[in-house]
């Protein structure tokens, strides 16, 4: 459970990190005062604060709600999305566009904006308080050039895990992240004039978002092309996003402390990234758990044996599936209990064919990744079914339960 809940809190850092950072982006830095002095009253010093403070979080409520929602619609439509990407071509096409968008970032050209559309959202701001909801609600639009492209990026990691609650609860907090300074500005109007000047830094960030989604780029290409690459993008990211953006991307270098913030930032991510590889080819533990492809004759085979069995439905373009394998199955503790049972896999990577659409509808696959659980007389542990990401911890349950029944049958 601890380690379950470590992954979470990283996770949630990681959106609400996101969520700042998006503030930084040449897009939005520059409202950020003209937006902030619309919450400002002219009453007594406590009025104002607290009128003030209420615009703020009436604006960030509005965001919130934006966000949210398409935090929760990327997870209800996840099964959908990773029905989609079962097809090479629209997995390419996925990668492309992200390329597409990360050279936007990088300053190749510009996604812009009707000028009109951006003036009558300006004017909705300086109503009342509906105003600044929607205005919050529609933030969007207002920096689609930067906020867009790392929006699209996020949504897909959402999406790929299909969870409602995680995915409303992600973009929630991405959405206080990128509102937090709206509150903190909005109801202390002093802290504007400590704001640092807008500059070759702001640049520097929007590449940092660049290099985030020339990530995922590479991500879905080698899903496409070559998914036992998967594993070495987000290392690779972090070594190549680290030497770009730390030392060959001279931004900023007439401030010496960004400098050195950049150089720290890119030694972190050049060793993260270094580490990452190192524990992939040199992985801690047991050996790599062997899995056989799915037979009803090798199922026929462990309930002779009253051997339970496990069986694991995957698929090349199921990112949720990857992370299952590097952070489940290959745990230690997982691999020890996982040596018990025989360990079957269905790829599903093509789910139209006709024998891959016998097997899901034989076992009501609807998403993926799941594991299904068999007691050692031939029948499903329902209670052990696992589906989606989990922990080792949780899982770990799900094999403790299908060993428990059957210690009770025989």
């Amino acid at each position: 459970m601890e380690g379950n809940l470590t992954n979470y809190i990283f996770h949630f850092l990681a959106f609400y990190g996101a969520g700042l950072a998006v503030n930084l982006t040449p897009c939005v830095y520059p409202m950020l005062t003209v937006t902030v002095s619309l919450f400002r009253q002219k009453d007594s010093d406590g009025q104002r604060v607290a009128h003030s403070f209420r615009k703020a979080l009436v604006y960030v409520l509005g965001l919130a709600v934006m966000y949210s929602s398409l935090g929760l619609l990327a997870a209800m439509t996840g099964t959908l999305f990773g029905g989609i990407l079962q097809n090479k071509w629209v997995v390419l096409t996925t990668a492309f566009l992200m390329f597409a968008l990360a050279f936007s970032m990088f300053g190749f050209y510009q996604f812009q904006v009707p000028s009109k559309l951006l003036g009558k959202l300006a004017d909705l701001r300086k109503t009342n308080y509906w105003g600044l909801f929607f205005s919050g609600m529609f933030v969007g639009i207002f920096a689609a050039p930067c906020i867009g492209p790392p929006v699209l990026a996020l949504l897909a990691s959402v999406a790929s895990k299909g969870n409602l609650l995680f995915g409303f609860s992600s973009f929630f907090v991405f959405s206080i992240g990128l509102g937090t300074p709206y509150l903190l500005l909005g109801t202390f109007s002093g802290l504007l004039e400590k704001l640092p000047k807008g500059g070759s830094w702001l640049i520097w960030v929007e590449h940092l978002f660049g290099v985030i989604l020339l990530g995922f780029g590479f991500l879905y290409l080698a899903i496409a092309l070559k998914p036992d690459l998967v594993k070495l993008v987000f290392p690779m990211t972090l070594i190549g996003g680290g030497i770009y953006l730390g030392f060959l991307r001279h931004s900023g270098k007439e401030h010496l402390l960004f400098v050195r913030f950049r150089w720290l930032m890119g030694i972190i991510a050049f060793i993260a990234g270094i580490s990452l590889i190192s524990s992939s080819i040199h992985p801690e533990g047991t050996d790599k758990l062997v899995w056989e492809p799915y037979e009803v004759t090798k199922l026929e085979f462990a309930k002779k044996q009253h051997k339970p069995v496990v069986i694991d439905f995957y698929a090349d373009w199921c990112i949720t599936c990857h992370e299952l394998e590097a952070n489940v199955f290959n745990n230690p503790t997982v691999a020890k209990e996982l040596s018990k049972f025989s360990r079957l896999r269905v790829d599903a990577t093509n789910m139209d064919a006709p024998d891959t659409q016998k097997i899901l509808k034989q076992y009501g696959i609807f998403g993926l990744p799941i594991v299904v659980f068999i007691d050692g007389e031939g029948h499903e542990v329902e209670d052990a079914r696992v589906i989606g990401d989990v922990s080792p911890e949780e899982f770990l349950k799900s094999l403790e339960i299908t060993l428990k029944e059957i210690s009770q049958a025989f």
